[in-house]
Order: structure tokens, then sequence, then C-alpha cells
């Protein structure tokens, strides 16, 4: 299994994060049934989750909601502290015109917001934060919530390679943030560095791991690792009493119509893709609690 490699650097001034992530992405792509550009976006987005959550706490979750208007809809990637991720896209079949030979994820994604959940345990409600998205590469669009939310500047990368046939080569990213108080010298070298730096899916595409792709961002600044404890896995948290409990959520004139079919009803999980299948029986107990509790 592949984990998230955390560093921080002498002065304590940079913390980063590096991921090789294709072993997820590909999972959650094969789940989705995604085409190319949804392919690129959703790969994108779960491994920002993951660079992300791994400075989070213990039971710590952050989740990215990308809400354009373009013809991928909304995409979602979520990621705990613990290495647990997951993501789904609207419209997993879009297709957009290439763009100087790439794919266009900006115009699939189109113009909007993004938002950014954070949940703790215990906690009664997550927070919150919204921001405009910057470019919609979803890279960018994170960095620029970073600023804005957390006045936190940071260089983000993040990549998908696909091969002929549209499936994931390979995939990862990095994350590095600048803490309050980082002097202009190392804000300068940072930024050298940065120009200097190769693109991030010749990187992936070379095969390198997640340590060469940090020093191909940061150059010469001397960074110490710091040992992250878990793997990182696709994983969903879905189950029947779930399923059941999204079917009590259209209210009693549904499920009676529901019922009125004679069938039961099958639920689709669109994180994992299993299918949940409740009963007439069960239907017809959820719709006599409606005529109770009224």
């Amino acid at each position: 299994m592949k984990r998230v490699h955390r560093f921080y650097s002498d002065n304590l001034f940079l913390r980063a994060t590096s991921v090789i992530s294709t072993d997820v992405v590909r999972e959650m792509c094969t789940i989705q049934k995604a085409a190319p550009l949804a392919t690129m976006a959703l790969g994108r987005a779960v491994t920002g989750a993951i660079l992300m959550a791994a400075q989070l706490r213990d039971k710590q979750v952050v989740a990215l909601h990308f809400r354009g208007n373009g013809p991928l809809g909304s995409i979602y990637a979520e990621a705990s502290y613990e290495g647990e991720c997951r993501g789904w896209c609207d419209h997993p079949e879009a297709a957009v015109p290439f763009k100087n030979g790439r794919i266009d994820v900006a115009a699939g994604l189109g113009i909007g917001l993004l938002n950014v959940i954070r949940s703790q345990p215990f906690e009664k409600a997550p927070h919150i934060g919204t921001v405009e998205l910057a470019t919609s590469e979803i890279g960018d669009d994170i960095a620029y919530y970073l600023h804005q939310s957390h006045q936190t500047p940071s260089v983000i990368a993040l990549g998908a390679v696909l091969n002929t046939d549209g499936q994931v080569e390979v995939a990862g990213g990095v994350l590095i943030e600048l803490m309050p108080g980082a002097s202009d010298a190392i804000i300068s070298e940072l930024e050298a560095s940065v120009r200097t730096a190769k693109p991030l899916a010749e990187m992936l595409s070379n095969g390198c791991n997640p340590i060469e792709l940090l020093t191909n961002f940061v150059g010469t600044i001397p960074m110490n690792p710091s040992e992250h404890p878990f793997d990182i896995k696709y994983t969903c948290r879905c189950s029947l009493d779930r399923a059941e409990r999204s079917i009590n959520m259209l209210g009693r004139d549904e499920i009676k119509e529901i019922v009125s079919l004679g069938v039961a009803s099958n639920v689709r999980c669109d994180f994992c893709g299993r299918s949940y299948s409740i009963s007439l029986e069960r239907l017809r107990e959820m719709l006599t609690q409606f005529d109770v509790m009224n």
C-alpha cells in the first residue's frame, strides 16, 4: 500500500506532503466509469484531499466540493487523516475539446465555487469555507482557498497521467505550505525552485517517488521526513442502514408511490457502486412508521 510522505524544513517555516496516489485514483475512476476528462479532474481532486488530510489530526476529515457550471457538474473528493478517501463526479462521461493537445479540466469544470468541509470527531457541525474557483484547474483552486481562508501561501501540483486507453497510468501530487513567520529569504528560495521545477506529469511519467517529487519543487531547501502512519485506501462508509435512511428522507408520498409499484427499491452508492435492495415489506414498514408518527 502507498502512504503520504510528510516533511518539514529545519526552521519549521515550510511543511509539505507528497504522495503517489495511483491505486486509489484508478479504483475510484473505475467505479465511476469515468471518461478521460473526469478521470483527470477526479484524480487531481482526491489527491489534493489526501495531501490536505495528512496534515490534520486523528479522525478528522476534509472534503472538497467543486461546483462548476461546466459539463462535469460537481466534483467531490474526501479524505481522512487515517488515509481513507473517496470521490464522485456528477457526469463522469462528460467530454470537452482538447486545449493545446491536452485534456481541458478547466473547461470541463467551468465557473463556480469550491466548498471545503472540515469535520472533527464530536463536532456537531463541520466547518465549511467557500471560495470562487480561481482557474478551475483543481490545484490552483485549492491553493487559492488555503491563501484566502487560512492565510497560508501554498504551492500545489496535482496530476494524473493516462494511458492510450484513457485509464490511469500514474497519479500523484505535492503540497507545500508556508508557515507564519517565513522569512523573505526562504520565500524567494522556494519561488526560484518552483520556477525551475519540471512539470509534475513529466516527473510522474518518469516513475519518480514522493521524495523526488518534493525535491523537484523545493530544490536544495533541507526538508526532514515526518512519517505518516496510515496507508491510503479507497473506502466507502455506505451500508444498508444508510440506504434505508436515504429512502426515508424522500418522505411519505414518495415512499407510497414506490410501494404502489409493487417491487423492491434499489439504492446505488455513488462512491463505491454497491447496490442495496430495500424489500417491498421493508418499504411498507417505513410507510407505516410515517403514519404512526402523524
